[in-house]
């Protein structure tokens, strides 16, 4: 049986080649100088026109590439500059807010201590009054006695030693308050009192329990 005529594409591809210039020399060959000349031309102009447009389509693509950079430069300056707002923004924000928290801090510390004021002045009123009333008790006592003692119902010693002893209990009750007050008496908490502070003593002795060191 004969074998199958098997020809490599890569040598089909080489010898069509050939043959191709082979007809193209016979063809350029059997040409006069005239036609020669205009093959040529054509072939020139051809050529130049096809390097024109390549060129042209290179010059586009790299024009377009160009804008499409600076397009993307121009939006990034843009985002840049409006992040750079957006942080702006931001710390004009934070330093209201601070600002109003200072001051609403300070507002709260000014009513606070405004409070504690009227308080203890309040308070000091109310223990005026109560020094007053007693003032006014005692002063209508001693006139309930000098009315006894120009009637004749007592005697002028009698007269004399209860007035003294009058006298002598709201004195008493003015000294207490006032060294209360102005010793013993809170100056900012009116139902607080101050106490001397106690100095302290070296550590001279330390005993271990679960919950840490008792001193």
């Amino acid at each position: 049986m004969k074998e199958p005529f098997v020809v490599s594409t890569s040598d089909l591809i080489a010898q069509t080649q050939i043959i191709s210039d082979m007809e193209l020399q016979s063809y350029l060959g059997s040409l006069g100088p005239s036609q020669s000349a205009s093959l040529v031309q054509n072939n020139i102009n051809a050529a130049l026109q096809q390097v024109e447009n390549s060129k042209k389509s290179i010059y586009q693509d790299t024009f377009d590439q160009a804008t499409g950079a600076d397009n993307n430069i121009t939006s990034a300056a843009f985002y840049l500059s409006r992040t750079k707002d957006l942080v702006d923004a931001a710390g004009d924000m934070n330093s209201v807010t601070r600002s109003q928290l200072s001051a609403s801090m300070i507002n709260a510390g000014l009513s606070q201590r405004q409070t504690e004021i009227n308080e203890w002045s309040n308070f000091n009123k109310l223990d005026t009054l109560y020094f007053l009333q007693i003032l006014f008790i005692s002063l209508s006592l001693i006139g309930v006695l000098s009315f006894l003692l120009s009637n004749g119902s007592i005697t002028q010693s009698l007269f004399t030693f209860v007035a003294y002893i009058i006298a002598i209990l709201a004195t008493v009750v003015i000294l207490l308050r006032w060294r209360y007050s102005n010793v013993a008496r809170d100056s900012r908490y009116w139902h607080k009192s101050r106490f001397p502070n106690e100095a302290r003593t070296p550590l001279r002795s330390a005993k271990k329990c679960r919950t840490g060191w008792l001193w």
